[in-house]
């Protein structure tokens, strides 16, 4: 078994009054800086391909080689899925549980494992409202950060959902499950649930609509704040093959894996384009096409070729198809993108393997692979690699939980765009940009496009009006900053959606704030993980304000 850290706290005498005081103050304080600490650890990746809209693209950019850093066979792993937000990676089991690890040590957060029900699938995280959900047998199970449980609501069945999961967007989760599309808030009041077939796949979310795969060949959407479905328009739209994919939805288009790579528009539902890509999976449960930097990255079933197309011409992108990663065949995986870099867990191979991702100058090169083992001869099977915080993830079944470390740099850094408010009405923003106290940090660079095309270095500061690009929709601002000494950071990146109105009224541009905090060193692992108590960013929060509250009551009392 995995260690399972645990901790415990006593009581501090009550003779002396004002040490307490200043433990109250000190514990509310660093509470507080505990609960905004979250942006230190990079990009999270907090649904099965990381966004809303499924594009399995990641801000960071992940220097080679990797180390593996840890590894925990705990979770039986059948198809499962992994999820990373706030320096934590939380995983879903066939035996029933979702089970959770620090990134740095790969040791168990206190509270974990938790008893869900048996899954193929992946959890989801909403930080900001502090819920990880799980979707499994069916009910659709909300636990707090703590593993505490928050709600539990019967779905129907939840049908494979084969590496998939909820979704999160703008505070609420959505799942398909029992033939219908079910959205929830974060204290488990359901907002609508409407007939919605395909209860394998999961949904994406553009703007101010749902899209879903009805696993017969169509194609639907769904208002999100109402659950409306949209006909006419172009829509339902009527698909040549049925697949169990699920979709994409990125730059105005809908991507869709079958036989072909099918991509529609979603302003009229019209075909824009379609390209062989190795051919339909058999069963058909195809992988997830990711989208990147104007590319469309897929993993050819019949061939093991990476494929990469310009998502809006379908032309074949220089350097692609890749050459053969793997036996043909049980080739389920989706690939997923880290800046210049594209990760696939490679079939039967059992190998994680690293390409250069489109228009770089190793497009479609191996750059690297790395190898993990299982007993079991599936191999990666349905595997969706996660990237988060320096780290590479990846899922093997009957192997467990890999956790590969990416060579990197020290420099830290952070970005929320209005406060990290969910939702804008105006295009006008105040990005506040976070040093972590780093007076080394004299630059940075800022832009809409993850690899900052026309963007230049400037002066640091600690918060820059920004003005968002034209049209509605969800928007990325992305950022690096560099040292005097020339030292490069990841990428780091926040959201916000860009809407005429928001659910719940419009959100104000915020007095910009002037980040603080303290330089956070990376840790640079090598070997087993060391087995120590390790506390997640949100239990030490609530262990700090547990005694602040403890200390100040003791201050109450009569002398």
């Amino acid at each position: 078994m995995e260690p399972i850290a645990r901790f415990s706290t006593n009581q501090p005498p009550e003779s002396n009054r004002n040490g307490l005081l200043g433990l109250a103050c000190l514990a509310s304080l660093v509470a507080c800086m505990a609960f905004d600490t979250s942006s230190a650890f990079g990009a999270d990746w907090p649904t099965f391909r990381n966004t809303s809209s499924n594009a399995a693209a990641s801000s960071e950019t992940i220097n080679l080689p990797l180390t593996l850093a840890w590894h925990t066979a705990l979770p039986v792993v059948e198809e499962n899925g992994a999820v990373v937000a706030g320096g934590v990676a939380y995983m879903s089991s066939i035996d029933g549980h979702l089970y959770a690890f620090t990134i740095a040590t790969g040791v168990a957060v206190p509270g974990f494992p938790v008893v869900t029900a048996g899954s193929f699938g992946t959890p989801a995280v909403d930080l900001a409202n502090g819920k990880v959900y799980q979707l499994a047998g069916s009910s659709l199970f909300a636990f707090n950060l703590n593993g505490s449980p928050a709600w539990t609501a019967p779905v129907g069945s939840a049908g494979t959902s084969y590496n998939q999961g909820p979704i999160i967007d703008g505070g609420f989760v959505y799942v398909k499950a029992g033939g219908n599309l079910l959205k929830y808030n974060s204290a488990g009041v359901q907002q609508f649930s409407v007939p919605c077939p395909g209860g394998n796949s999961q949904p994406a979310i553009s703007g101010s609509f749902v899209y879903s795969n009805s696993e017969a060949s169509q194609i639907q959407k769904f208002d999100k704040a109402t659950g409306t479905q949209a006909i006419g328009g172009g829509f339902p739209i009527s698909t040549p093959v049925s697949s169990g994919s699920s979709l994409t939805v990125a730059d105005g288009l809908i991507f869709y894996k079958a036989d072909l790579l099918y991509v529609y528009k979603i302003s009229d539902g019209t075909l824009a384009w379609s390209k062989p890509d190795g051919g339909l999976a058999s069963p058909p449960v195809n992988d997830s096409p990711a989208v990147s930097g104007g590319a469309v990255y897929t993993f050819g079933w019949s061939d093991s070729f990476l494929y990469a197309f310009d998502e809006n011409t379908g032309a074949t992108l220089p350097g692609f198809p890749s050459i053969a990663l793997c036996p043909p065949g049980r080739n389920w995986a989706s690939p997923s993108v880290a800046g210049d870099k594209v990760f696939i867990g490679a079939g039967t191979s059992q190998n994680l393997v690293v390409l250069g991702a489109a228009g770089t100058s190793s497009a479609g090169q191996v750059l690297a692979s790395y190898p993990t083992f299982s007993a079991d001869a599936q191999g990666f099977d349905t595997c969706s690699v996660v990237i988060s915080g320096g780290f590479v993830f990846a899922m093997l079944d009957g192997g467990g939980l890999y956790a590969f470390a990416a060579s990197g740099t020290t420099v830290q850094g952070g970005i929320t765009i209005n406060g990290g408010a969910a939702c804008t009405t105006s295009a006008n923003v105040v990005l506040s940009i976070n040093n972590f106290g780093d007076s080394s940090i004299t630059q940075m660079i800022i832009s809409e496009s993850p690899f900052f095309t026309g963007a230049v270095y400037e002066p640091y500061a600690p918060t820059k009006s920004w003005t968002l690009s034209a049209g509605f929709g969800l928007k990325t601002v992305y950022l690096k900053l560099k040292t005097s000494g020339g030292a490069e950071s990841n990428v780091f990146s926040a959201t916000i959606d860009y809407e005429a109105t928001c659910q719940g009224g419009p959100t104000p541009t915020p007095t910009p704030p002037t980040p603080t905090g303290t330089p956070t060193p990376t840790r640079t692992p090598t070997g087993p993980p060391p087995v120590v108590p390790t506390l997640s960013t949100p239990m030490l929060a609530l262990l700090l304000v547990g005694l602040a509250l403890a200390a100040l009551l003791v201050l109450k009392r009569p002398a």
